[in-house]
């Protein structure tokens, strides 16, 4: 008995801590999931010659804050499975709905990764949330003083920055381009950008001045316009939740034919047509009522989690998203997402590439392949039937 115990304590001491794992191998789905209990973004950012770890944390569902256990560490890469801990957050907002917090980096920690570890005592494994901290481009878009972790804001929402020189004027490009919704993942041509894109105004302000925009569009703000380095954000109205007949025409371009959208586009003015147009597309009054809302609701999530120079529902992970759901499984190789989908309707593995561009670093592009033709056309003739 004895030895059996010992035995027991022996494999218990050797078997490794959830929380110690390769990052490159570990399943990030949870990040995708609307289903998680919470939301949670991160940043790192500099200001006033620091360098900050900065994570936004917030409640979704009937669970307590006080359930969860936060902490932080330093890893040399994504190859690795443990690093150094950091200190407690100073914690920015601490209240029963959300806890946001940032942790001052040591020096040497640029081009490692600061690692947040997120615990629940029902759960058998922390969540982990990961950004590499940046060489260069530690810049910050900061609302009430604090980072926003989205990459985008509301018209008229004033906003100031961090990571900039603060006795050097900042030089803001506004664009007004509507950029393409992303092409079906079988295409072999892609919906591209214009290689150069003219901004529509550019003027000079004061970095330690507020700023806000009365126009959607894109933001570009630089010190330097002949780098390649700059802090780049949209401007939104009717967003990432779409309330409006004029918001909610463009994002059915991925269930629906050429016509279909040119009708949809047509009676965005009146809301019977528009009704009459989405009824005739899905056959009968109920269909249609499951289908707004579900379809809908992707459309919000792809908004919020991929936004990037252009809308999220636009991006092609925001496409793969709104069409076949949440992954299964997300691995996160360096510079590649892979999503594995292990549903009953469809199996299927898609692959994107960080693309990084000056109005986002981290962009991603899908590995477009003719093969996806078929599953594509089956999935959206279920979301026709609304029977997704």
């Amino acid at each position: 008995m004895n030895r059996l115990y010992l035995l027991f304590c022996l494999c218990l001491m050797l078997r490794p801590s959830a929380s110690s794992q390769v990052l490159r191998d570990n399943n990030f789905s949870y990040l995708y999931n609307p289903d998680e209990p919470f939301s949670v973004g991160t940043i790192c950012y500099r200001e006033n010659e620091k360098l900050y770890f900065y994570f936004s944390f917030s409640i979704k569902g009937t669970r307590s804050i006080s359930e969860f256990g936060f902490g932080a560490e330093l890893r040399e890469s994504l190859s690795v499975k443990e690093g150094t801990p950091l200190p407690d957050p100073e914690w920015l907002v601490y209240t029963e709905a959300s806890r946001c917090g940032r942790i001052l980096l040591p020096e040497g920690s640029v081009g490692r990764v600061a690692v947040l570890r997120i615990t629940l005592a029902a759960a058998r494994k922390p969540w982990l949330v990961y950004t590499p901290v940046p060489e260069k481009n530690a810049f910050a878009l900061l609302r009430n003083n604090q980072p926003v972790v989205e990459k985008y804001i509301s018209i008229n929402q004033p906003v100031t920055f961090a990571g900039f020189y603060p006795g050097k004027p900042l030089i803001v490009s506004v664009y007004r381009t509507d950029f393409p919704p992303a092409s079906p993942p079988f295409s072999e041509t892609q919906a591209r950008v214009p290689p150069r894109i003219i901004p529509d105004e550019i003027f000079s302000h004061n970095p330690s001045e507020p700023l806000s925009f009365s126009k959607a569009g894109l933001v570009l703000v630089q010190q330097d316009t002949a780098s390649a380095e700059g802090l780049a954000f949209r401007i939104e109205d009717d967003y990432p939740r779409f309330t409006t007949l004029s918001s909610l025409a463009g994002p059915m371009i991925y269930i629906c034919q050429k016509k279909e959208i040119d009708r949809l586009y047509a009676s965005a003015g009146s809301k019977p047509d528009f009704d009459k147009t989405i009824l005739s597309i899905l056959g009968n009054a109920e269909r249609a009522k499951i289908f707004m809302r579900s379809y809908f609701q992707r459309v919000e999530q792809a908004n919020r989690m991929f936004t990037s120079y252009k809308a999220g529902w636009k991006t092609d992970r925001g496409m793969i998203y709104i069409i076949f759901g949440p992954p299964d499984e997300v691995f996160l190789p360096g510079n590649r997402e892979i999503w594995e989908y292990r549903q009953a309707t469809h199996k299927e593995r898609f692959t994107f590439v960080r693309a990084p561009t000056l109005f986002d670093p981290d962009n991603f592009v899908l590995l477009r392949e003719g093969r996806y033709r078929n599953t594509w056309y089956e999935v959206v003739d279920l979301w026709r039937k609304a029977r997704f």
